[in-house]
């Protein structure tokens, strides 16, 4: 099968000893999502057609949890020999391939697509063998730094473990964002040695090797400190996830969504939320949930994974709804807890109503009709299904398969209908 291009070609081989997981590093979470997936939508809003995903340590974990993306394929390091040698492994699967490759690193997941593009842009326009983003920061430690001529001109890049010491004092780094021309990366890379610090391959090498073969070079520091922000560490994946929170809130609130109290607010990177929505202090809204138009949630709100909240919803203080669906106009307003229910529109929840959907073995359903009343303390022990209209007073207990039929009063433990 031919390969669309641009190609972006993702590393994502390394164990990351310094999170001391069993993990692959590159699945560890921000905001809800594995890092890789944040550079694969970077790479793919920068107009990556096909991308490639060099694996090595705990590859099996990569496969699934990249299974079925059309786009992406894969290629193994099986040893691991250096970042030059994870590009050459991609080899075999561009075999015929002409033209510009990405490669960018899975545990940068704060890349962005639009200086990526950028970058794309602008490789076409210079016609260079090699375009590096590049950026300066204040704390250069742990990256390789960028050498330039009196110029200005890119010159090569150091490692810093194998800088000098005057060297290890520029500020402008290389954080492993590149684009390549094919076919020229592949003779770079054969004539790279292992003479350095680590004994390694290093993809590095390449743009100083292009210049040596009189292919053109450029360094653009189009790339900022957050977009590099590399996550090596468990304090890192926090620093990570700090600045993708700030992102996530800030681009909802552009929509449309007020957030009250954002630093005591959490947002995952999978949620979607309506505009005029109200979210309160220390709201938790956690996995792909779906707000609708005009909802208010909060303040102590938990939305858990599967939630699904029409407009104009009501989810209070200390309430938690979980793998549910809400109609328009439902309202729990405190200190309830809704899992696996389906409830209709404009039904009303009282201070301490529960929906009990675990039996010890399995979740049932609960199913509520529209216009409803669930009195406060009240519990529904599902599977249990509650009619159109219907009312459970306040404390009554409604048993497993014992439905309250449409209109109908339902009071006590064991609930019993109430005769007009």
């Amino acid at each position: 099968m031919a390969i669309e291009g641009p190609v972006a070609i993702i590393l994502a081989a390394g164990q990351g000893k310094r999170m001391k997981s069993e993990r692959a590093k590159v699945l560890h979470e921000v905001c809800g999502r594995p890092m890789i997936s944040y550079v694969v939508d970077a790479a793919r809003g920068a107009g990556a057609k096909t991308i490639i995903v060099v694996v090595g340590y705990a590859a099996d974990q990569l496969y699934e949890a990249l299974d079925g993306e059309p786009d992406i394929r894969f290629a193994v390091q099986a040893e691991q020999l250096g970042t030059g040698h994870a590009v050459k492994v991609c080899r075999p699967l561009l075999e015929g391939y002409e033209g510009p490759i990405l490669v960018l690193v899975g545990d940068e997941p704060l890349l962005r697509p639009e200086p990526l593009a950028d970058l794309l842009d602008r490789q076409a326009h210079e016609r260079a063998a090699c375009l590096l983003g590049t950026a300066e920061v204040d704390d250069p430690t742990g990256f390789g730094r960028i050498l330039r001529d009196s110029a200005g001109r890119f010159l090569r890049i150091v490692e810093e473990r194998d800088c000098a010491a005057e060297e290890k004092a520029i500020r402008e780094v290389n954080p492993s964002c590149y684009v390549f021309e094919l076919p020229v990366l592949w003779d770079a890379l054969e004539q790279i040695g292992t003479s350095n610090a680590q004994g390694e391959y290093y993809l590095t090498d390449a743009p100083e090797q292009l210049n040596h073969m009189g292919r053109k070079v450029v360094a653009l520091n189009v790339l900022s400190a957050h977009d590099i922000l590399g996550v090596n560490t468990r304090q890192h994946l926090a620093q990570a996830a700090e600045i993708m929170q700030s992102r996530i809130q800030d681009h909802w609130m552009t929509e449309g969504v007020s957030i009250v109290d954002p630093r005591n607010t959490y947002i995952d990177g999978r949620a979607v939320l309506g505009r005029d929505t109200v979210v309160r202090p220390f709201t938790v809204i956690d996995g792909a949930v779906m707000v609708g138009v005009g909802c208010k949630l909060g303040p102590f709100a938990h939305l858990r994974p599967g939630t699904e909240l029409a407009d104009g919803v009501e989810v209070g203080a200390f309430v938690e709804v979980n793998r549910s669906t809400l109609g328009a106009g439902t309202v729990a307003r405190h200190l309830a807890y809704l899992g696996d229910a389906r409830v209709g529109e404009n039904v009303n929840f009282g201070c301490g109503a529960v929906t009990a959907n675990f039996d010890g073995e399995v979740k049932h359903p609960t199913t509520i009709g529209d216009d409803a009343r669930i009195g406060s303390g009240a519990v529904l022990i599902a599977p249990v299904e509650v009619g159109r209209g219907a009312v459970v007073g306040a404390g009554a207990v409604v048993t497993k398969n014992q439905d309250v039929p449409p209109g109908a009063t339902v009071v006590g433990v064991p609930a019993r209908r109430l005769e007009s």
